[in-house]
């Protein structure tokens, strides 16, 4: 009997690569996405589902968990950005995006990470960003939704300390639809914004493709080891992190605004 596998956002970017490298390896795919990609295979199955529907979220998962059993992974990865001043930031994105970041991984761990604790068994994986680090201009929810959902899952480490294994996995740039994908605030023409959007563009350009980010994922969950972890660049995955524990949070801040132009 084959393992099972549930993944939000697997109908494109790392989700996509992630269950392709899952179907490899001999799991039953559930993505659970807004929409449905192209891929199909007979062991893939795309359900569609708005996670920021929260109200409708718990049944949609226990119906999920009644009709394919406990998973043997859960995969959180689904995420979007929006990009903005403060200032012109609306409070329906503000909401929207806290809702898909954060609180529907952490309806979601709610259903699923007891079960697998009774069953002794299971790993979790919650994809946060090095952006709980180094956070990105003037997408603040994006950082601060992030940051909760990696919280989150260290609290959960915390917790279960045998069973389910549980990561959070900051992961940096990855050449995805991302930022095409992303929602950008119509505002006043902004020298620094338009900078800062530059260089975020450039960063993403110069990033990993996401076959290579699902390569690093399946091999931490191979390893079956709790823990933060890291993946993007060797500058990102690697140096930066690194370097997060001997600058002092002020140095850092100075740091991003001249890398950003701001």
């Amino acid at each position: 009997m084959n393992k099972v596998a549930f993944i939000t956002g697997g109908s494109r970017g790392i989700g996509l690569s992630l269950s392709q490298l899952l179907l490899e390896g001999g799991y039953d795919v559930f993505s659970i996405a807004r929409s449905h990609g192209e891929y199909s295979h007979p062991r893939y199955q795309q359900l569609k589902f708005d996670l920021s529907q929260l109200n409708d979220l718990p049944k949609f998962i226990e119906q999920l968990v009644a009709d394919q059993g406990v998973p043997d992974l859960l995969i959180n990865n689904a995420g979007y950005g929006t990009f903005s001043s403060w200032g012109n930031f609306p409070y329906s994105e503000i909401h929207r995006q806290l809702d898909v970041l954060c609180k529907a991984p952490i309806l979601i761990c709610g259903k699923i990470v007891p079960l697998m604790a009774e069953k002794n068994r299971g790993v979790v994986v919650n994809l946060s960003s090095l952006a709980t680090l180094y956070p990105l201009p003037f997408m603040p929810l994006y950082n601060a939704g992030k940051s909760a959902l990696s919280a989150f899952t260290q609290s959960l480490m915390l917790e279960y300390t045998d069973s389910p294994v549980v990561i959070d996995f900051r992961m940096g740039d990855v050449k995805t639809s991302f930022n095409a994908s992303a929602t950008k605030i119509k505002h006043r023409p902004s020298e620094i914004l338009n900078k800062a959007w530059v260089q975020i563009e450039n960063q993403l350009h110069h990033s990993i493709a996401p076959e290579k980010a699902a390569e690093l994922i399946i091999q931490r969950i191979r390893k079956g080891k709790c823990g933060t972890f890291y993946g993007g660049t060797i500058f990102q995955g690697y140096f930066l992190p690194l370097v997060n524990h001997f600058l002092p949070q002020s140095i850092r801040r100075k740091l991003i605004r001249i890398w950003y132009g701001i």
